[in-house]
């Protein structure tokens, strides 16, 4: 009897437990059903926190992982926390000079109008070379070659004799054979000086009364031997080349301007050139002329550069690479070099003056600069202090790692007055850089979208609007963002990006 009662008394306790337990479970539901509705109804959202594009609008289970889900104000300082982390950092937008830099390369050439080819004008044999090699410099006026010639010394006599004529008949009672007697003198000497014959050798012969046997070659320019074709005994024929002669200083440098930059290339404009010789070093230049055809096999165009050469440094066939910086003005356009206006020489477009005038070396007339793309093509003399234009106007900047960009559509994230980052589309002008910049770190002109003083995402914009993508929210690629349905949808394949232009939205 007594067995059976503490066996009954067992149950009991058991019996009672479980009853206790049930009625526990049971007003536990009912009091979190009674919080989620409260949370529901004040606008709660819960989420995942290893699945946060999961928003929902009460508590419960994760659809994907099957983890609890948590309030969504509780995982917004973790992901503040590690946006910190990874090295998310803003910068202020400013207005700043910009310039658009064009960096290409190039390669120095003899400058073609101070190229001058001495060639034979008598036929004869070459008896002395005063100049045997190549590369040497000569002044203008030093002897080259002495040649000696039967024809000239043919030419001589007849000198003499028209010398000795026009003196027999000075002061005759016969005007005319006077007359005649010096316009026969006068052909005579013509002829000498286009054999090569210098007017004062012609008026040494005169005064000896002895004809010389050679013909030395005077150099009609200062500049560098380039080419020798003549040998001591050869036999030579007028017109024959002797040498080539070149002046250069200045030297021409040209430059490779690709299709896309044609645009953004002036006569005028000042151009910094660094040559592999010389490291460390920078020459400056100007151009001078853009070719009017492009070459269709490299889609370039060849643009000239004049570089000042005083100490011969700089050699014809270096390698070079420039770079031009223009100026924007603030509308995002090029500022004109300034010449609008000045008159230059059609043949030598070097020649650029304030005024009205003839060029000092073919003595046309100089021809007014109508516009930025005149048929002239006017052009700048060297000048190492010159500026490229006037200061260019300041514009509203954007660092280029702040820019992201699909093509279509160019945002950034701006930071808030409540800390938080906000989506806004922008309007972005060409690729520049600050003018101030010594590290001439790229910038984009802002036309759109944002204001001076703003705050802008410009380390870690790429990861911000990742995690917005996972989160559902307006980004990059998705501008209205997406659902979690969408989100899960788009794990099977069946969810595409749709790009659009539609203004940002706050996170």
């Amino acid at each position: 009897m007594r067995r059976i009662l503490e066996w009954f008394g067992r149950r009991l306790v058991l019996l009672v437990v479980l009853i206790a337990a049930v009625a526990g479970v049971a007003l536990l539901m009912v009091w979190r059903s009674q919080s989620g509705t409260e949370q529901a109804a004040s606008g709660q959202v819960w989420t995942c926190s290893m699945h946060p594009q999961v928003r929902l609008p009460r508590p419960g289970q994760c659809p994907i992982c099957g983890m609890n889900l948590i309030p969504a104000t509780q995982l917004e300082p973790q992901q503040a926390q590690n946006a910190l982390q990874a090295g998310l950092a803003t910068e202020m937008v400013t207005f700043r000079r910009l310039v658009k830099e064009i960096r290409t390369v190039g390669k120095l050439d003899y400058n073609e109008g101070q190229v001058e080819d001495i060639t034979a004008r008598v036929a004869g044999r070459v008896d002395r070379l005063y100049v045997d090699f190549t590369g040497v410099d000569v002044k203008k006026g030093v002897h080259l070659v002495e040649i000696y010639s039967p024809d000239l010394v043919v030419a001589q006599h007849a000198l003499l004799l028209d010398v000795a004529a026009a003196e027999r008949v000075r002061g005759s009672t016969r005007p005319a054979d006077d007359q005649f007697a010096q316009a026969n003198l006068k052909t005579t000497r013509e002829k000498l000086l286009l054999l090569g014959i210098l007017p004062e050798q012609i008026a040494k012969i005169e005064q000896s009364r002895e004809p010389q046997t050679h013909l030395t070659i005077f150099a009609p320019l200062a500049g560098t031997v380039i080419e020798k074709q003549v040998r001591a005994g050869q036999y030579v024929q007028p017109g024959d080349l002797l040498y080539r002669i070149a002046e250069l200083d200045p030297i021409w440098l040209y430059l490779d301007i690709y299709e896309y930059d044609i645009g953004w290339i002036e006569y005028g404009q000042n151009v910094e050139v660094a040559l592999e010789a010389f490291p460390g070093e920078s020459f400056q230049g100007v151009v001078t002329f853009v070719d009017p055809f492009l070459d269709d096999k490299t889609r370039a165009v060849k643009v000239r550069v004049n570089l000042k050469n005083p100490d011969r440094r700089l050699k014809p066939a270096m390698y070079a690479s420039a770079v031009i910086r223009v100026p924007l003005r603030s509308d995002g356009t090029p500022q004109p070099t300034g010449y609008a206006g000045k008159f230059s020489c059609p043949m030598h477009p070097q020649v650029v003056r304030d005024n009205e005038g003839n060029c000092p070396i073919c003595q046309m007339k100089l021809e007014q600069v109508q516009s930025r793309r005149p048929s002239i093509l006017p052009a700048v003399e060297f000048r190492p202090d010159q500026q490229a234009g006037p200061p260019g106007d300041t514009v509203l900047a954007i660092p280029a790692s702040a820019v992201l960009d699909t093509g279509l559509r160019q945002v950034a994230y701006r930071l808030n007055k409540d800390g938080a980052y906000e989506l806004v589309e922008l309007k972005i002008g060409p690729r520049a850089t600050a003018a101030d910049d010594p590290q001439h770190k790229p910038v984009f002109p802002v036309f759109g979208g944002l204001k001076e003083g703003d705050q802008v995402v410009a380390s870690g914009g790429f990861m911000l609007d990742s995690q917005r993508q996972i989160e559902g929210m307006p980004s990059l690629l998705y501008p209205q963002g997406q659902s979690a349905a969408t989100l899960h949808a788009g794990h099977g394949g069946t969810s595409t990006p749709t790009p659009s232009t539609s203004s940002g939205h706050k996170h």
